[in-house]
């Protein structure tokens, strides 16, 4: 590892110990650099350039261009704070940046959901699993979970809940429901005695990874025949709210979302007045122009 990307590495953490984003920022700019091998300081706008054309031809998701994008620009801002006499910022937003139109939300389908979790028998990975689509925790959320984050016996009247810390440092407060308290619990009465204050540990002990994360539920979906991934239960568990009738601002607080905007998608991906509506016009429209099989 490059020097300069080691510094910009604990510079991170130091600034956000409760996030997985210097493990990304970091793997993007080493690839970065494997790819153009040339100095931290002879890197240029063109080079910009080039490395975003590569992506493009290479197939890369736009939004994973623009985090690499998004990785540089940060390690370069770094470098200016770090010295007066740093290399200018090579990433220039208007520029390079890709423009992403708006995206809804993927969640899963309720039927394949029940699939997965036939298959998911173990008590560590269902109360994780089921964390992620009944309290909408994201997969790093779920890895950074303490046992001190963790109020199962609240006072008369207030409900189990969770502290969680969330992106950039934040933290809020999340609600256990009856079906999750119950697994965290199995879980907590087996969970192996460990230094590591970690809720989920792995067999040596210590804290999960978000990739081993990943990989269990990978592993599950394959044995049961669907792909899902992790922030799609937490999608599923935002749609669920919306069908229930759960205010938007509740369910942006619950997701932990910083703009309502972000909340108001899932309003898109299961709408109920708007299927009402188009069932009742479909309903109208063939009664006034049935097109009968056959007929030309």
């Amino acid at each position: 590892m490059l020097p300069e990307i080691n510094r910009f590495q604990k510079w991170l953490r130091r600034k956000a110990p409760q996030s997985s984003t210097h493990i990304h920022y970091i793997n993007d700019l080493e690839l970065f650099f494997a790819w153009i091998r040339k100095p931290v300081s002879e890197i240029s706008v063109q080079d910009i350039d080039r490395f975003v054309d590569n992506c493009h031809q290479n197939g890369l998701a736009f939004a994973t261009t623009n985090r690499r994008l998004a990785a540089l620009r940060s390690f370069y801002h770094y470098l200016q704070l770090e010295s007066g006499d740093a290399p200018q910022n090579p990433v220039i937003p208007k520029r390079h940046f890709v423009r992403l139109g708006q995206h809804l939300p993927r969640d899963a389908q309720d039927s394949e959901v029940e699939k997965l979790f036939a298959h998911i028998c173990g008590p560590r990975d269902r109360a994780m699993f089921l964390l992620m689509l009944r309290c909408g925790l994201r997969v790093g959320e779920v890895r950074s979970l303490s046992l001190n984050d963790l109020y199962l016996d609240p006072a008369s009247g207030s409900l189990p809940r969770l502290w969680v810390h969330g992106k950039g440092g934040g933290q809020r407060v999340v609600y256990l429901s009856a079906q999750a308290q119950a697994a965290l619990r199995i879980w907590l009465a087996i969970r192996p005695l460990s230094g590591d204050p970690a809720v989920f540990l792995n067999r040596f002990g210590r804290r999960l990874t978000v990739t081993a994360i990943q990989k269990w539920m990978a592993h599950y979906c394959i044995q049961a025949g669907v792909w899902i991934t992790c922030h799609q239960l937490r999608h599923t568990f935002g749609r669920h709210l919306i069908e229930a009738g759960v205010p938007v601002i509740t369910i942006q607080k619950l997701l932990g979302h910083a703009r309502l905007e972000t909340t108001e998608l899932y309003l898109h991906i299961s709408d109920c007045q708007v299927q009402a509506d188009y069932e009742a016009a479909m309903v109208e429209i063939n009664r006034k122009l049935a097109l009968e099989a056959g007929q030309s």
